[in-house]
């Protein structure tokens, strides 16, 4: 099994504040998940969506599947243990549906952490006492932990890997790549979309 190659997109949730289903954003036209998986695909070759039925996402292309959350229990800790279980590679990019801002040269700084660091469970990026679960690598061998946490009814990704071994990028270095913090971005409300558009005139 090669070192990296698969991309999840996480796409389940309720989106409550949104008002519609967050798979269903479209960003200039497009739909915001086509939109992630072309840029997905720089890097990745491998791209799947956890937390859908193939059928609720009848538009999208560019992806190996689309998988149902593998545990009943609404988390985002249920999508990235259903993106290990089905990876291709050691360790798997973990995303999601409302994030837009994709940063290639910080995807692979992680890359290159990774190999400098043989056999960590993950990297991910810390965010002043917090950590940003996604935009952040997860080795395939968590899979089993995750479950066993997951058995107990709690869902904290922080909580779920406090004791793994995982390197933790620190915020002044992940602001190197992206000062406005926008590679974490993730869109909940109608505003913040409207507001994102109008900040990224480039998206569209």
């Amino acid at each position: 099994m090669k070192k990296f190659g698969t991309a999840v997109i996480l796409s389940g949730g309720l989106s409550r504040r949104m008002g519609y289903d967050k798979k269903q954003l479209r960003i200039g036209g497009e739909n915001i998940i086509n939109r992630i998986v072309k840029q997905l695909s720089v890097d990745f070759d491998d791209i799947i969506i956890a937390g859908s039925k193939p059928e609720d996402l009848p538009g999208v292309s560019g992806v190996r599947g689309v998988y149902p959350d593998a545990v009943e229990l609404s988390a985002s800790l249920v999508g990235i243990y259903t993106g290990l279980l089905h990876a291709r590679s050691q360790y798997l990019y973990v995303t999601a549906c409302d994030m837009p801002v994709y940063n290639h040269d910080f995807v692979v700084y992680m890359q290159r952490l990774i190999e400098d660091n043989p056999g960590i469970g993950g990297c991910v990026t810390r965010y002043e006492e917090w950590i940003e679960p996604f935009n952040s690598f997860y080795h395939v061998e968590l899979a089993p932990k995750v479950a066993s946490f997951l058995e107990t009814g709690r869902k904290s990704i922080y909580k779920c890997f406090e004791r793994e071994n995982l390197y933790y990028i620190d915020e002044k270095t992940g602001r190197e790549f992206s000062p406005d913090w926008d590679m974490f971005c993730n869109l909940n409300t109608p505003s913040e979309l409207k507001n994102h558009i109008k900040k990224r005139r480039d998206l569209i």
